[in-house]
């Protein structure tokens, strides 16, 4: 089988992807950077509390100056975290409508890539190459067929043989097939390939593969 090489399919999406990732991470840098600090600051306080356990009454001043100062410090770094927040979700409004836009664009590429057509295309093939092996083997059973049927249909031969219609008949002689359900191939085994499910392989073409070295795909 041929490698298929699918087109580039988000051209127009990935150029509002571009922008947006680029806008979004100047949101993420600051965001990294507010919680370094505000870990930092939960540092400083956590080691602030366990001083004033042992503090004497000047440092314990002190201290609670400092914890003060810790404390609105951090509530201004939560309050720029949360303004970061509504800055974040400001941005993906207003790209929603840039990525819909660029989407329905981008659908067009899509056209050439029918599976509709690839099942008729392999359907017709499959059916043509069977019919083909058909045909040949009749071909051939109809050419010794009166031959072996002058001796078989003599009464005497089918009184002593009575099971010799079971031996030789063009339903023998043609292409073996066994299958277990009534479709070849179900919608379900094409929508699952549509969605990039590989198929498994089936005996028949592990064991070709053997005997050849290469592979079918």
């Amino acid at each position: 089988m041929a490698q298929v090489k699918v087109r580039k399919l988000f051209t127009e999406t990935e150029k509002v992807l571009a922008n947006y990732k680029e806008r979004v991470s100047k949101i993420d840098k600051q965001e990294s950077e507010l919680n370094d600090e505000l870990a930092a600051l939960q540092d400083e306080m956590t080691a602030n509390i366990l001083d004033q356990e042992s503090a004497s009454v000047s440092e314990m001043v002190y201290l609670k100056i400092a914890a003060k100062e810790i404390n609105q410090k951090s509530e201004i770094i939560s309050v720029l975290l949360e303004e970061l927040t509504e800055e974040r979700t400001a941005l993906k409004l207003e790209i929603t409508p840039l990525y819909r836009t660029a989407i329905r664009s981008d659908m067009r590429n899509k056209t050439g890539y029918g599976a509709t057509d690839i099942v008729e295309k392999y359907k017709y093939l499959m059916l043509q190459e069977i019919s083909e092996i058909g045909q040949q083997m009749n071909d051939q059973y109809r050419k010794i067929a009166p031959d072996i049927y002058e001796v078989f249909e003599d009464q005497a031969v089918r009184e002593e043989f009575p099971r010799l219609e079971y031996v030789f008949n063009e339903d023998t002689f043609k292409p073996s097939f066994g299958w277990n359900s009534d479709a070849v191939v179900s919608k379900g085994d094409v929508f699952g390939a549509c969605r990039g499910y590989r198929p498994d392989k089936p005996r028949s073409v592990i064991e070709s593969e053997k005997a050849t070295g290469k592979d079918v795909e």
